[in-house]
């Protein structure tokens, strides 16, 4: 059995996705949405990077480290995943940049995050990924989430052209091209209240500080004219 919850979290007995933590969310100044494509076995960024027990535990000495209760030390293995998103997250929060990981680990917990696909999947994308998101079933379930959590900020991992125009109109906002070439075919689309943007998987192996440079350029140049712009209002 699965369910969405009135706060647009999806749970089912192996999974969860969504809000990260809803007391946190709530108070946020401005809510924020990741739209990812799927999980590679349990979904949990607190708990493979971002959970502050962890970074206390990460800090004790090597000796003096238990093991986990199958006896293996935890690795932090999708940290190159959690913490692009942790450090643009902060920054779009805060206005400011950290590298402070007890402060990171407080942006993932005021945000949300998303799979389009609930199941595990491979290290790279596959035929099953997109006829799994092709079912009408799925798809509404990812699109009830977007519209429950209903953020200010959507960022996508290449994922926003996998969503259709008539599912969530974003394309009838002002399209603007990222600035690196690196991304120059990815895009954001500004509205007066809302911002899609589109850039790489955050785990995309290209430099992580240009990465968040790029999204938080999109994310700041949209903040510096959208009172003095005509961008159109977002409904869903």
């Amino acid at each position: 059995m699965s369910t969405i919850t009135e706060y647009g979290n999806y749970i089912d007995e192996k999974y969860e996705d969504g809000i990260m933590d809803i007391s946190s969310f709530s108070s946020a100044p401005i809510k924020i949405l990741w739209i990812l494509k799927e999980t590679h076995g349990k979904f949990n960024p607190k708990e493979w990077w971002g959970d502050q027990k962890y970074l206390q535990w990460k800090n004790i000495k090597p000796f003096d480290r238990k093991p986990d209760k199958n006896g293996k030390s935890k690795a932090g293995t999708k940290k190159s995943t959690w913490e692009p998103v942790a450090k643009i997250s902060y920054q779009i929060l805060n206005s400011k940049k950290t590298s402070d990981e007890f402060e990171l680990a407080k942006a993932l917990k005021q945000i949300s995050i998303i799979n389009l696909r609930k199941t595990s999947g491979k290290e790279h994308t596959t035929k099953e990924f997109y006829d799994d998101i092709k079912k009408t079933e799925n798809r509404l379930i990812f699109l009830e989430q977007i519209r429950k959590i209903d953020p200010d900020i959507i960022i996508c991992g290449n994922t926003l052209n996998l969503i259709h125009n008539d599912e969530i109109a974003y394309r009838k906002g002002d399209r603007h091209c990222l600035s690196k070439k690196k991304m120059k075919n990815n895009s954001c689309f500004c509205f007066k209240n809302k911002l899609f943007i589109n850039p790489y998987h955050p785990s995309n192996v290209m430099n992580k500080d240009e990465y968040v440079e790029i999204v938080i350029e999109a994310y700041n140049n949209w903040l510096s004219i959208k009172n003095s712009v005509d961008f159109p209002i977002f409904k869903w």
